[in-house]
């Protein structure tokens, strides 16, 4: 249970997201957001130009943000495997800008306008992409680094003279607000990141089956379900494998729960060492697993459970000697229900096991079996 709660600790907001809408659309709309940065650093640059109002900062970082956000744009499009590089090195460009941006807002804008310009208004950003980006430790690191660099900053250009001069209450009361505001961000997002963080973690451990760190039966159902959805929204299809271990009941007899749990738990990393990409194995009650293969039919499935069955045939156990299963596949047919595909592996599994055991059988062929130990 420490380990799954460690493995939470460890992920981003984003990587927690794995089920969600939107992870699968992750890839897309990071792209989509580097092309909008580059045309709206572009447009930026160009009605400063036109209005005759370009400061230095955009007039040097405006034109590297346009050319860079593109060039990553057009780089995930055909290496979408450099996407959270792409993630950083933006965030860092932003970081910089927002930096110096703040430099010349407060020896130049802020006693002119007496306020912050419009611009600003996008600080905090940087605290919530901090909070997006890393994992809460980390992110909090990264979001007060951000604050006390922005702090220095003040401290260091405020021009006090000319407030005091001024009497420039305004501008002291925009310096003021910035930096409460800000620490005020950072503190909430903090807070807020640890809810959902202990909310996740109660989630994955709802869903993890806690003798053999598996996914328990309630998270098969709901991947169940959403493979079928998509199924039927996008014509796509799935496989499962029932697989029952043969004779278990006499290991608990003979050598006593805890071998027994021992031998479940080996089990259940040996089929994991030969499911294809893509595929999970859950823990589906007792001493049966189930697997489930995205995207493959059943004859691939069938090839998938042979190699299961010859890995747990092939292993002996620590005083105990090899643990046989029996395997029941069966692909997804037109107008299937959950219920259907899940009973019909079930009975070519029984089927498997009333030939003897250890062999895999086919729903779509129960007389012919493979693999016969």
């Amino acid at each position: 249970m420490q380990r799954e709660r460690r493995a939470v600790t460890n992920l981003t907001f984003f990587d927690r997201l794995v089920n969600s809408p939107l992870n699968k659309q992750r890839q897309a709309l990071v792209i989509l957001i580097l092309f909008i940065g580059a045309l709206a650093s572009a447009a930026a640059l160009w009605l400063e130009v036109l209005i005759h109002q370009v400061n230095v900062v955009d007039l040097v970082f405006l034109p590297i943000m346009t050319v860079l956000f593109a060039i990553m744009g057009v780089g995930l499009i055909r290496n979408p495997e450099r996407r959270r590089y792409a993630e950083r090195l933006a965030y860092t460009v932003l970081v910089f800008y927002a930096l110096f941006m703040l430099v010349y807002q407060i020896r130049v804008t802020v006693p002119q306008q007496h306020t912050f310009s419009e611009v600003m208004l996008w600080y905090p950003m940087l605290y919530l992409a901090a909070f997006l980006l890393h994992r809460r430790a980390t992110a909090m690191r990264t979001a007060m680094t951000i604050w006390g660099v922005s702090l220095l900053i003040g401290l260091v250009f405020t021009p006090y003279h000319q407030l005091i001069a001024n009497a420039d209450a305004s501008a002291a009361n925009s310096l003021i607000q910035f930096y409460v505001s800000g620490l005020t961000y950072v503190l909430l997002l903090y807070a807020f990141s640890r809810i959902e963080e202990e909310y996740a973690e109660t989630r994955v451990l709802a869903y993890i089956d806690y003798l053999t760190q598996l996914p328990n039966r309630r998270y098969g159902e709901s991947m169940l379900v959403q493979l079928l959805r998509q199924a039927r929204e996008y014509k796509t299809t799935f496989s499962t494998i029932m697989i029952d271990l043969d004779g278990f009941k006499r290991v608990n007899d003979r050598y006593g729960h805890d071998v027994g749990d021992r031998v479940l738990k080996r089990c259940a990393l040996l089929i994991q060492r030969y499911l294809p990409r893509g595929a999970r194995v859950i823990r589906w009650g007792g001493e049966e697993f189930l697997v489930i293969l995205p995207e493959r039919g059943e004859a691939e499935a069938r090839r998938v459970a042979e190699e299961i069955r010859a890995g747990l045939a092939g292993y002996s156990h620590e005083g105990v000697g090899p643990v046989l299963a029996s395997f029941g596949v069966a692909g997804l047919k037109e107008g299937d229900t959950l219920d259907e595909l899940i009973m019909r592996a079930d009975r070519a599994m029984y089927r498997a096991k009333k030939l003897g055991g250890n062999r895999v059988v086919a729903a779509s062929t129960l007389t012919s079996t493979v693999g016969v130990g």
